[in-house]
């Protein structure tokens, strides 16, 4: 028979078992329900393609868990260079969410996700979880995260807080990363559907979904909208003297100016050929002819050459928005662009011009 004290020493012992497992069964059933919850909220991270949604969902969802002081995301394209970096706004007015970050200096970088793994747990053969979120890892105030869809890497997530990150939290946030992970691989799916692979823009398809989005809006706020046509002058000329390679160069070198002169709500496409157009929301006609001749202005002053030999490209714009038209002419502001596009074609080609009543249609062809 034990000793009385013995047998304190053991209800004691008991008891505190009995609080530990009930504390840990409790904050259990806590993360259950935050995790159901989330659950519940973060099927939105499929509902749209755009990172912009993705990435804004997944930082309110991160923040539910913890305080955050930095919230970045490199995306990784399908050649494993970085083809976005997104970051949290710096602008105390503006609210705390991610935005990308066109000038950082790694965009465009090529990474090594083999190199990424020693941030990485191997779960299967082709399948990796990141490393600092393993069970019995040390608590930390930032975290690495390298998000891999099988052994594809489609991301790297680096997280801070001001506070340290246990474990319990870091299960919620490796729970939070599974849809992360999945809406980003499909967004990065989405995107090669909706692009042309030579100018790598938007396909006319694509452009003419948003534009009846647009002008839905634009019908139902009243906010402007202008489209820009764009058509490479002299295009099939530039084929015959110079073959089909430089006419290549040409596209896809335009195609990344677009890309730099637009702003990341505008979307530019390959409208066809050697045909482009730029679609602005919440735009009057006046400011995308001023977007528009910057384009014009910096293809103009472009060196060209393919196979040793030099070319000069340029380009003649046409551009309308939505003023004086009616619920039931959608279709003729493309129209009424066209016409603009024509008409810079007529004077000379090389010029940028505005849609008016007074235009009239052109005299010869493109």
């Amino acid at each position: 028979m034990l000793p009385v004290w013995a047998e304190i020493l053991l209800v004691l012992a008991a008891a505190a078992a009995a609080l530990r497992v009930w504390q840990l069964s409790r904050r259990e059933r806590v993360l259950a329900a935050r995790l159901r919850a989330r659950e519940r909220g973060s099927h939105f991270l499929g509902e749209s393609p755009e990172p912009r949604e993705i990435l804004a969902h997944a930082y309110r969802a991160a923040c539910e868990i913890l305080p955050l002081t930095q919230f970045d995301v490199y995306r990784v394209d399908r050649s494993e260079c970085i083809s976005e970096v997104w970051g949290l706004s710096p602008r105390e007015n503006e609210p705390r969410v991610p935005v990308i970050q066109p000038q950082h200096p790694h965009v465009g970088e090529r990474i090594d996700s083999r190199a990424l793994l020693k941030f990485a747990a191997t779960e299967t053969d082709r399948s990796f979880a990141p490393l600092e979120l393993m069970p019995g890892t040390a608590p930390t105030q930032t975290l690495h995260l390298p998000l891999y869809s099988g052994d594809s890497l489609v991301a790297y997530l680096s997280l801070s807080s001001p506070q340290p990150i246990g474990e319990d939290r870091k299960a919620e946030i490796r729970a939070l990363l599974a849809p992360l992970t999945v809406s980003l691989q499909a967004s990065r799916n989405w995107e090669i559907a909706v692009t042309d692979e030579l100018s790598g823009l938007a396909t006319r398809r694509y452009f003419e979904t948003r534009l009846s989005e647009e002008w839905a809006r634009h019908q139902r706020y009243g906010a402007p909208v202008s489209v820009a046509l764009f058509d490479l002058d002299f295009f099939k000329k530039l084929n015959d003297s110079h073959g089909h390679a430089a006419g290549d160069v040409a596209i896809r070198r335009f195609g990344e100016i677009l890309r730099d002169t637009v702003r990341a709500s505008d979307l530019a496409c390959r409208y066809g050929g050697e045909e482009f157009a730029v679609l602005f929301p919440e735009t009057a006609a006046r400011s995308a002819v001023q977007v528009a001749d910057r384009v014009r202005r910096r293809i103009d002053r472009e060196p060209f050459s393919s196979e040793g030999r030099s070319f000069r490209v340029t380009v003649s714009a046409g551009v309308a928005d939505t003023e004086g038209l009616s619920p039931e002419q959608r279709t003729e502001l493309l129209v009424r662009a066209d016409r603009a596009l024509y008409g810079a074609k007529d004077e000379g080609r090389n010029k940028v011009r505005q849609w008016t009543e007074r235009r009239r249609m052109p005299r010869g062809p493109r």
